[in-house]
């Protein structure tokens, strides 16, 4: 019982403890939800190009794609044998918020009401850009929503290759989660941070960044979040990148993340083709992200993808965009329909 009370203790100082930290105000209000929700429904055309078979139906101009070359006729055994018909698309999946005001969420309009020091659990002046206080602070928390736009439409609901949940949940919001806060504690859930933290290491992730720029990033390098540097540790810190390639750094963490944890499963390749299945080691070749609020992206686009390249262009404006961040998720989908 003792030593209860003395972690209580310990935990509410930390929590309430009074560090230096930027002041910043959070942006969101309920324009920025009504502005999120509306971009990410009219951004739905991202699911295309459709497969079925080995036809494809639909391909939309300067959307990506990748094949993992199924055959057009499938065979499951659960929850009953069946033969079917493989079919791929581009499924959205969740809306991704890295944001440097903790506890300040634009998808939900508001900065999250918390009875502790929000600002001393995520960012401190410890983590900036130049070392002082008061400046561009280089730590982030992530806010993870589930947003299944077809279910909030009602469109499709008895499509066997379409996530059957509620359309809308909070998922996940770092604030809460202390292996975040901290590099070794990050390395709990990702004990290969150590093997990978070497020049050899890091500078194979040149070929990831090449690759990922020029098409899908190389899913053998796992470590590699192509030109945004590492995907190791899966924690807040950001490093020296600006704050574009930044966000979409934490995107590429989080989901790296919570893959690690068994919330997001594997869904493409011959086999998901029956069901979701076990991905504790992520293949970043699954996703395709882009930027939905401050400053719309309209195309979605593989992990890594330098910010020079397009989607990047125009979105580095002071004052709008360097502390919150709003990111829609798509992942590859291949599935027997029957």
């Amino acid at each position: 019982m003792r030593k209860v009370v003395v972690l209580l203790t310990m935990l509410v100082s930390l929590a309430f403890a009074q560090n230096p930290v930027s002041k910043v105000i959070c942006p969101a209000n309920p324009s920025t939800t009504l502005q999120i929700v509306m971009t990410a429904i009219s951004t739905i055309y991202n699911v295309f190009p459709i497969k079925i078979g080995s036809m494809t139906i639909m391909n939309w101009s300067g959307l990506e794609d990748i094949d993992l070359g199924s055959a057009p006729i499938c065979i499951c055994m659960k929850p009953f044998p069946r033969v079917g018909i493989t079919i791929s698309l581009w499924e959205p999946i969740a809306i991704v918020e890295p944001v440097k005001v903790p506890w300040c969420s634009p998808t939900l309009g508001m900065q999250v009401p918390v009875p502790v020091n929000a600002q001393a659990l995520g960012a401190d002046s410890s983590k900036t850009a130049d070392g002082g206080a008061n400046t561009e602070l280089r730590s982030l928390q992530v806010h993870y929503y589930r947003f299944l736009p077809w279910a909030l439409l009602e469109l499709f609901m008895d499509f066997v290759c379409l996530e059957a949940r509620a359309p809308w949940d909070i998922a996940y919001m770092t604030e809460l989660d202390p292996l975040w806060q901290n590099d070794i504690l990050a390395s709990i859930i990702g004990p290969e941070a150590f093997l990978v933290a070497n020049p050899v290491a890091q500078l194979a992730c040149m070929a990831d960044a090449v690759a990922s720029s020029l098409g899908f990033p190389i899913d053998v390098l796992f470590w590699c979040g192509g030109s945004w540097g590492s995907l190791f540790p899966m924690s807040e810190n950001a490093g020296g990148l600006d704050s574009t390639q930044s966000s979409g750094l934490m995107v590429a963490r989080m989901l790296f993340k919570l893959h690690r944890e068994l919330i997001l499963w594997g869904s493409f390749g011959q086999q998901a083709l029956c069901g979701y299945y076990p991905m504790p080691l992520m293949r970043k070749s699954q996703y395709n992200i882009y930027p939905i609020y401050p400053i719309l992206y309209p195309k979605r686009f593989p992990i890594g993808r330098s910010s020079f390249i397009l989607w990047g262009l125009g979105k580095e404006i002071p004052g709008v965009n360097r502390h919150v961040w709003a990111w829609m998720v798509y992942r590859k989908r291949d599935c027997c329909a029957f």
